[in-house]
C-alpha cells in the first residue's frame, strides 16, 4: 500500500494529490490509498479511496505539474458527487474486512461490489470516442478469431471499460453493433446499417470519424468537410438514447450514408 494524506485545504472541495511518474510501477497486487485529515476534527474523513495501481494508471493522463511529470489522483469529498473513483469508495469502519478480502484474493481483487453500479456519462463518451479512434477509425486492426462467424470485430480495453465493433459486410451493404462494458457488464450500445463506401468515400470516412470521434454518432450534429468531401451526421437525443443518420456527399451527390441508434442498457 502507498498512502497519499493531506491535511491541506482542499480547493473546491475536491482532494487531489499528485503521484510521481517515474517512481510508479503498477501491479496487480500495488494499491494506492487516498487519506484525507480533517484538520478540525483531528481524524480522518469517513471515507478515503482504495485505488487498484492497474486503474490508476489506465485512468490518469501524466502531465506536468512544476517541470515534474506527475499522475494526479483527483475525486469530490462529497460522496455523493459520481466520479471514476466512487466505486473504490471505503468506510473507514470497513477498512480491515477489505484488507483481507484484498490479501486472501488470487488475483487482482474486483471492487464492483464495493460502490453502486455508477455510469458517468461523460467518462463513458470521451472512452468510446478514444476508442473509435483506436480502433476502425484510427486503422486499427480486426480480431483474428471474431466471435461471429464471417464478422469483423474490433476491441478496446481501458481501466473497468471495455468496447467491441462487430459488423458484417455484403457485397452492397454492412451492418453491426459497439458495445460498451463496464465491470464486465453491458451498459451502452448502438446498432448501425449502411451501404459499403468506396476506397475513396472509405478513407474520408475514417478520417471523418477520427477527427469528429467526439461528436459523431451520439446523436448530434457535426460536419467535416475537405478535398471536395463532405460528412454531415444529423443526430438527436443523448448519450441515453440517441439516433442519427451520416453520409458523405462529393459533389453535392450522396455516396454513402448511414443510419445507427442506441443508449443506455
Amino acid at each position: 500500500m502507498q498512502i497519499n494524506s493531506s491535511a491541506t485545504p482542499i480547493m473546491g472541495q475536491d482532494f487531489t494529490r499528485d503521484v510521481p511518474w517515474d517512481s510508479f510501477a503498477a501491479d496487480k497486487s500495488f494499491y494506492l490509498m487516498f487519506v484525507y485529515f480533517d484538520e478540525i476534527k483531528q481524524d480522518i474523513s469517513s471515507y478515503f479511496w482504495i485505488v487498484p495501481s492497474l486503474f490508476f494508471k489506465d485512468a490518469v493522463e501524466p502531465e506536468k505539474i512544476n517541470g515534474k511529470s506527475v499522475m494526479r489522483f483527483s475525486a469530490p469529498t462529497d460522496i455523493k458527487k459520481q466520479n471514476k473513483y466512487s466505486k473504490f469508495l471505503v468506510n473507514k469502519k470497513d477498512l480491515g474486512k477489505l484488507f483481507l478480502k484484498i490479501i486472501e484474493s488470487k488475483e487482482e481483487y474486483e471492487f464492483s461490489e464495493q460502490g453502486a453500479k455508477i455510469i458517468n456519462l461523460e467518462n463513458l463518451k470521451k472512452f468510446i470516442s478514444e476508442a473509435r479512434e483506436n480502433t476502425y477509425a484510427g486503422d486499427g486492426v480486426p480480431a483474428d478469431d471474431p466471435r461471429l462467424t464471417g464478422s469483423f470485430q474490433f476491441e478496446f480495453q481501458k481501466a473497468d471499460y471495455f468496447y467491441r465493433d462487430i459488423y458484417f459486410a455484403g457485397e452492397n451493404n454492412f451492418i453491426g453493433q459497439e458495445i460498451i462494458y463496464q465491470n464486465n457488464k453491458p451498459v451502452w450500445g448502438m446498432n448501425y446499417f449502411g451501404n459499403n463506401p468506396d476506397k475513396e468515400a472509405t478513407i474520408f470516412l475514417k478520417q471523418s470519424l477520427f477527427e469528429m470521434s467526439q461528436e459523431c454518432r451520439f446523436g448530434q450534429a457535426c460536419e467535416f468537410e475537405k478535398s471536395g468531401l463532405k460528412y454531415e451526421d444529423h443526430g438527436q437525443g443523448n448519450m441515453e438514447n440517441f439516433s442519427g443518420k451520416e453520409q458523405i456527399a462529393k459533389k453535392e451527390k450522396i455516396i454513402y450514408s448511414l443510419t445507427y441508434h442506441g443508449g443506455l442498457i
